[in-house]
């Protein structure tokens, strides 16, 4: 492919300086625009500008691995094998103070907005990796034997299939999505694609999804897209006909988490966000992967440390950290942010129903910290 590349560009190159020099040379405008573009076609043959690169959408920029700085929007970059090929995507820092790709699996860029195409990605079915199947345009075919991970083999294929004869039907709720490459894999745990990226990367859990929702106040493809993580909307690709939906309007991105009706989404329709939205493993949907952070140095955890108690909880939560305390706030595991009651380093939650919810302490450093807690 690149040798093919190369003679293309050299044949193009010498023909396009041969007529310049064959034209009149009083035309001295045109002459010197077609220079210029033989010189870009030579630095397109020099290595300034790949080709191959350029046409599959990868930045040509070397990257060092650096994660982003601290502040929330900070941006850095990560370069990992995706395809068979050397990829590098944009890394970023959340509001909820985690790492994210800023790029969907398989994307050629960073959304410029909702509906670019280029930001799309690939469509995964809930459990898979890297195979072929999460291309747009991949083969379609029947349920494996046995209907797992273990079943797959080579298959490139996107599995189709309707009620028991779709991908995964068993919908156990103890499977998994976390083997660390296809080697791994087992009847109840396929391989997390994220993993491929380096340590620390990992498929989002329904949590993760759960915090972003409601530290980037996401309810909409607009805000998604608008967050730090610019979510496109990628539609998703149906189990039982193959065919894509919703693309350009809505988003679907998968978690790690199951669901009775097979894997929990973040879905991001026209006018909500919700991190708990379950459906059959075998439909196609956007992996957005995320880095557990590691490694810090002693002011950073100094600065992230934070202690709530009771938990669980009936009415007073007691909230200590080593930073002072901007807002406080709780999200539903829909994804509805819920504001509370914040004095005195305590939280009133009398008035909140019973249930599970995710905490959101936002400090005055910028930083945020989001924990589990109970009211029951």
């Amino acid at each position: 492919m690149i040798s093919n590349t190369y003679e293309t560009v050299l044949i193009l190159s010498t023909i396009l300086i041969k007529n310049t020099y064959n034209e009149d040379m009083a035309g001295d405008i045109c002459f010197g625009r077609k220079i210029k573009t033989s010189l870009w076609l030579a630095a397109l043959i020099s290595g300034s500008l790949s080709a191959q690169q350029a046409g599959n959408g990868i930045q040509s920029k070397t990257c060092n691995n650096t994660d982003p700085a601290t502040a929330p929007g900070s941006t850095g970059c990560v370069s990992f094998t995706y395809r068979g090929q050397n990829v590098t995507y944009a890394t970023v820092r959340g509001a909820d103070g985690k790492i994210w790709l800023q790029q969907n699996l398989g994307s050629t860029k960073v959304a410029g907005a909702v509906s670019d195409a280029d930001a799309y990605g690939d469509l995964f079915q809930w459990g898979r990796w890297d195979d072929g199947h999460q291309l747009r345009n991949s083969a379609t075919a029947a349920a494996p034997s046995p209907n797992s991970p273990d079943g797959l083999g080579a298959s490139s294929s996107f599995i189709l299939g309707s009620s028991t004869a779709s991908w995964w039907s068993g919908n156990g709720s103890s499977d998994q999505w976390s083997a660390s490459n296809a080697a791994s894999i087992t009847s109840a745990n396929g391989a997390d694609p994220c993993k491929a990226i380096g340590p620390g990367w990992k498929m989002p859990s329904q949590a993760d999804w759960t915090s972003f929702i409601g530290t980037e106040t996401v309810n909409s493809p607009a805000s998604a897209h608008a967050s730090n993580l610019k979510l496109p909307a990628g539609g998703y690709r149906s189990n039982t006909s193959g065919g894509f939906t919703f693309v350009g309007q809505r988003g679907y991105f998968w978690s790690s988490d199951t669901a009775n009706s097979g894997g929990k989404y973040l879905y991001i329709g026209t006018a909500n966000a919700n991190a708990s939205s379950g459906a059959p493993r075998g439909q196609g949907a956007s992996v957005r992967c995320i880095k557990e952070v590691t490694g810090l140095s002693t002011s950073d955890i100094r600065l992230n440390t934070m202690a709530i108690y009771p938990n669980p909880t009936r009415d007073i939560v007691f909230v200590k950290t080593d930073s002072s305390i901007g807002e406080v706030f709780l999200t539903a595991v829909t994804g509805q942010k819920l504001p509370v009651r914040f004095s005195a380093n305590q939280i009133n939650m009398l008035g909140v129903p019973d249930g599970v919810y995710i905490l959101h302490v936002q400090l005055q450093n910028g930083k945020t910290i989001s924990e589990k807690i109970i009211k029951k």
